[in-house]
């Protein structure tokens, strides 16, 4: 066989083979999601084997990545513990197997990517403010916000909850109602942050834009609750906080 021809076999080999489609922005972005390099390469392993036999795709994929099982165990955990994936077990043919579903990395590059469009019309806006000779009253108007939270929740905030903050800032929602939802949220004992912007497009819808008019509207709620339960018998169970049930 002569040269050219192992190299035509080769090609064709190559690009003849399967492949798998991996997004450009989830390539680009992966990091601020909180997934490292070797996580990266699992979900673009998991994404290739995703209709291989249940049973064989553990060894199919530590082979290929020259892991241990346990490690693979470890980086699925952990993936699933970032919300990003979900293992399932479904019959195939008769038997049961397991399948992961990604629903959790598409909310998140979803959620994302609407954070960063924020950011560019931000961008946008301050530079149409810069030719216009109206400079912003304050470069940084989240750094005060993001280290209340910090101290409220008693932890750092990652990348995207930061973005997020932007994000409220942008929608016009107000420095105190902000920290209002916050102080809810812990008093409740609910740090999501999504809990916290369920909160705030339900007083948006409502008109409220200080923290004087969202403790009116609890007065008028409370009130209309005490009418329709007047004079309760005694031990009986406290009316529940009308975000109790609110979540996204």
């Amino acid at each position: 066989m002569t040269k050219n021809n192992v190299y035509g076999g080769f090609f064709q080999a190559l690009f003849f083979s399967s492949s798998v489609s991996i997004p450009t922005f989830l390539l680009d972005h992966y990091t601020e999601l909180g997934i490292n390099q070797q996580e990266m390469m699992l979900i673009i392993h998991l994404m290739t084997e995703i209709n291989a036999k249940s049973e064989h795709l553990e060894e199919a994929i530590t082979r290929k990545m020259n892991i241990a099982i346990e490690d693979f165990k470890i980086m699925v955990h952990t993936l699933q513990g970032k919300g990003l994936l979900t293992v399932n077990n479904r019959k195939i043919k008769g038997s049961t197997g397991v399948y992961y579903d990604f629903s959790g990395l598409l909310d998140q590059l979803i959620e994302l990517w609407g954070i960063n469009e924020f950011k560019q019309m931000e961008a946008s806006n301050s530079k149409g403010k810069a030719k216009q000779g109206k400079p912003d009253a304050d470069p940084n108007p989240s750094a005060k916000l993001i280290s209340l939270f910090e101290q409220e929740l008693g932890r750092p905030l990652t990348g995207l909850e930061c973005e997020h903050i932007e994000k409220w800032l942008t929608a016009t929602y107000s420095d105190e109602l902000i920290i209002e939802a916050l102080r809810r949220g812990v008093s409740a004992g609910i740090r999501s942050f999504r809990y916290l912007d369920s909160i705030l497009r339900e007083w948006e819808k409502k008109g409220l834009k200080t923290r004087a008019e969202v403790e009116a509207e609890d007065q008028n709620f409370q009130s209309r609750q005490n009418r329709k339960h007047d004079k309760p018998p005694k031990g009986s169970p406290k009316i529940k906080s009308k975000y109790d049930n609110i979540y996204l």
